[in-house]
């Protein structure tokens, strides 16, 4: 399954329009997986608006722009703003976490100490420049474009989770406490089995990924077939 570009850059370019975001310098610099990308942010960003009621708004000025490479939290550069009855989080693109690990240890511990995620929710109190550490991801979502699922795939979001949090009892994700239950759950909180209770997701085109689900889920991995 390949990923079909006309339809990812009409999806993105009408869901940040409502935003009042443009999309048109991004989208003409940006191929394959960065569109891809693009276009699980939109449904991403969509999804919050959905199920809890959030406001978006985009932090500098209406253009979009996104960085080529994995970095540090940059504020100079585009992120989005979600909130709701005063509590707010930011959505960045490919940021570097710091590693459950490394805070354990104690301190910076080399490349092993940090990994990126595509895109990352997290709590504004992190600094301008600095890096996350994992207790500050509140959503974390990888999106994949191959035309073929890979178990390599499974291996890399499972390493990943283990360096977000700790496996635990069912609780309620982070999203919630701050949010509220999710409208469409009539009540009901999304839970985890995670400390910190943050979702994990991992996004894909490629339907057989459907495949690799049950066991990844146990550990608060949510598969999502996205596909333009």
């Amino acid at each position: 399954m390949t990923l079909d570009q006309g339809k990812a850059k009409n999806a993105i370019s009408s869901f940040f329009k409502t935003h009042k975001a443009c999309m048109k310098a991004t989208l003409a610099k940006s191929t394959g997986g960065k569109i891809y990308e693009l276009y699980c942010l939109a449904r991403t960003l969509e999804w919050l608006r959905s199920t809890y009621g959030v406001s978006i708004r985009l932090a500098n000025g209406n253009v979009v722009h996104f960085k080529a490479s994995p970095g540090n939290i940059d504020r100079f550069r585009s992120y989005f703003v979600v909130a709701k009855h005063g509590r707010f989080f930011e959505l960045h693109t490919d940021i570097q976490v710091q590693t459950l690990g490394a805070s354990m240890i104690g301190g910076w511990i080399g490349k092993s100490g940090y990994h990126e995620i595509d895109l990352v929710l997290i709590n504004p109190r992190v600094q301008n420049g600095d890096m996350p550490r994992h207790s500050d991801v509140v959503l974390g979502v990888e999106c994949k474009s191959n035309a073929k699922f890979e178990k390599g795939i499974v291996k890399q979001v499972l390493g990943i989770r283990r360096e977000l949090s700790l496996l635990s009892q069912t609780t309620t994700s982070e999203l919630d406490r701050a949010f509220g239950p999710p409208i469409h759950l009539g009540g009901c909180s999304l839970e985890v089995n995670a400390d910190p209770a943050s979702l994990y997701w991992l996004s894909y085109i490629d339907q057989s990924g459907d495949n690799y689900a049950d066991s990844p889920g146990f550990f608060s991995i949510e598969f999502k077939h996205w596909q333009p």
